[in-house]
């Protein structure tokens, strides 16, 4: 079959065709297949040793039968000067050959003397076989050859025999490659981890940590070796847990006392099972629980979004109230807000905290009016896990935790009840909180701000707050002042809201005619700014874009573009024009305290709070 090839591409058995490329393409192609000379060539030199001297060469080639490396007898190289590196031994160039035909069939094959196409060949016998590459494909030949007088009957098994070595020794140097590019991808992987990782073995002793896992726990890269990971982290529930019932265990919270102080973090451990179902080691994730919290933190929204620009207003009252706050804002101080509800006193605490030492902290807010008091402590302080009935799994962190590094702002902090207020002077005397059911204190480092509506000398005075905690909480006082004594700030403050509320209903620009304007001037504003802000987003939803008139405001603003000559004559005190007016908004609210409180822009308990000020009974109440 071979010589009926031959013969139909007229090649002439007479001579042997030369083809050979050039030294750079030499070059090339000895650099493609560098790994199989590498590790072919031990195996070359061990063939030569056996047939050296006896007229041979051994040859290695590439899949395309083109030499890439060969040792042999001189003589039999000077005979045959197409035994060179960079030579082609295909059938198309060198008719029937070994070489060749390997090249075409993917076999062991010999060609003996006569057998070779061309009669230059005849005195030669060549013995070849495929070398393939882990994939099954052959990538190339492996050939002996020379004069056929010494032609042995295990020469070609041999060469087979060489041949399957080379391919071993490769799949075995890709497969160790590969060992070794996995190992590198997952020591990447832990180095560059944000979480702690310790591995360990069946017994529990530790064989590696990564440099998160080195920092968290204050330790160095030899201390902890041959180390029980139950010793390690003084934590025997860990090994019993994983080790010896093959049980997962997540986000658990340890507790940590090392010669650098107490840390605290979030274990998550993994056991590894074997072949026969038995525990052979295991991983662990360490969370510092500062960076939990601050994720937390980022989900729940605890940033402050206001600084000192957002806060819009040019009267000296509100101007003198924003230069104190400044003066102070890069002090750790705890700061107590007073002001009437909706004045934008969490506008003040946010701005406060962006421009302090701790900014870059989170900010937690918590409005203690509106916890119930059963759950006050354990919001504030957090609790640990069987606390108390209905506890969550593995406890959880309060306001306080949360709020580490950053500033809490306790929001109407005269409601917080009287037990809830000794535990609050604690945390601010010591610095530390010690969970609901936990016995060990947790340092916090937290910037303070306090609000209220109250008159909290007053609530001390009645014994419904503690002297030592308004103290305590009263280190710097501003008082936020209410829209009534900010004037000039009023049709400042429409303007920007107007400009808000339609850009945020895609609505055009309205504008204020000058009743409407003078109405505004002219209302009491017991909600202030927050009253403020529900008049224009009602207004700027009904005129769509129009001019904005008296009746596109709430009603107990229209018909206010006078002053009211009743309040002059017949009102002493701002106390009794609030009454008034509170009367008036229940009057046309048909006495509804939602819908009053709605209309004021106050909240409900605000609201409860200025009836039983103002003694107003609520018919059928």
């Amino acid at each position: 079959m071979s010589w009926q090839r031959c013969l139909a591409r007229n090649l002439n058995p007479e001579m042997v065709q030369t083809a050979r490329i050039s030294e750079h393409g030499i070059e090339i192609r000895r650099k493609y297949n560098r790994k199989l000379i590498e590790v072919a060539k031990p195996f070359l030199e061990r063939l030569y040793q056996l047939v050296k001297g006896s007229g041979f060469v051994v040859i290695l080639l590439d899949h395309e039968a083109c030499i890439l490396e060969l040792l042999g007898d001189q003589y039999i190289l000077d005979q045959n000067s197409n035994f060179q590196i960079g030579e082609f031994w295909d059938e198309e160039n060198k008719g029937t050959n070994a070489m060749g035909l390997v090249k075409i069939e993917e076999k062991p094959l010999q060609v003996f003397a006569t057998e070779h196409f061309s009669r230059m060949n005849h005195g030669i016998t060549c013995s070849g076989a495929p070398i393939r590459g882990e994939n099954g494909e052959m990538i190339g030949i492996l050939d002996v050859s020379g004069d056929y007088h010494h032609a042995h009957a295990h020469t070609l098994g041999m060469v087979v025999a060489a041949a399957e070595a080379i391919e071993n020794l490769l799949r075995l140097e890709s497969a160790n490659a590969e060992i070794v590019r996995a190992y590198n991808n997952v020591n990447a992987i832990l180095q560059s981890m944000s979480e702690g990782l310790i591995s360990f073995d069946e017994a529990g002793r530790i064989t590696r940590l990564n440099p998160v896992a080195y920092k968290i726990l204050h330790i160095n890269s030899e201390s902890y070796k041959g180390q029980l990971i139950g010793d390690l982290l003084k934590n025997s529930y860990i090994s019993t847990v994983m080790l010896n019932e093959g049980r997962t265990i997540i986000d658990r919270e340890i507790s940590l006392d090392t010669g650098y102080g107490q840390v605290r973090f979030l274990f998550s451990g993994q056991p590894i099972i074997d072949k026969n179902l038995e525990v052979c080691g295991g991983v662990a994730i360490l969370r510092e629980i500062k960076n939990v919290h601050r994720l937390v933190n980022r989900i729940v929204g605890a940033r402050a979004h206001f600084t000192f620009e957002d806060i819009i207003g040019q009267s000296a009252s509100l101007l003198k109230s924003i230069q104190v706050a400044k003066a102070v804002a890069d002090s750790m101080s705890s700061i107590y807000l007073q002001g009437e509800s909706g004045t934008g006193k969490e506008m003040f605490a946010q701005a406060l905290h962006n421009a302090s030492p701790v900014s870059r902290g989170p900010f937690v807010a918590i409005n203690c009016a509106a916890i119930p008091r059963e759950l006050m402590e354990s919001e504030l302080f957090g609790y640990e896990e069987g606390a108390f009935t209905g506890a969550k799994r593995g406890g959880r962190p309060g306001k306080f935790e949360l709020a580490n590094g950053g500033t809490i702002f306790l929001d109407e902090v005269g409601d917080m009840p009287l037990e809830t207020q000794v535990s609050l002077l604690r945390v601010l005397q010591e610095k530390q909180v010690v969970r609901i059911g936990g016995f060990k204190p947790i340092a916090v480092t937290i910037r303070v701000i306090a609000a209220t509506n109250r008159d909290l000398k007053e609530e001390v005075r009645r014994g419904n707050f503690r002297e030592d905690l308004y103290y305590r909480l009263n280190v710097i006082n501003i008082s936020v002042p209410p829209l009534r004594h900010r004037k000039g700030d009023i049709l400042l403050l429409v303007d920007y809201y107007i400009h808000k509320f339609s850009q945020l209903l895609h609505l055009p620009l309205s504008e204020l005619d000058r009743k409407t304007a003078q109405a505004l001037e002219n209302y009491f504003w017991p909600g202030n700014v927050r009253e403020l802000s529900n008049a224009i987003e009602r207004a700027v939803n009904l005129a769509k874009g129009r001019i904005i008139t008296t009746e596109h405001l709430p009603e107990s603003l229209q018909g206010l573009s006078e002053p009211p000559a009743q309040a002059k004559s017949n009102v002493s005190s701002m106390g009794e024009l609030e009454k008034t007016l509170i009367i008036e908004a229940l009057d046309m609210a048909g006495w509804n305290i939602t819908h009053c409180a709605s209309a004021l822009g106050i909240a409900r308990n605000t609201l409860y709070r200025k009836l039983r000020k103002y003694h107003i009974s609520i018919p059928n109440a």
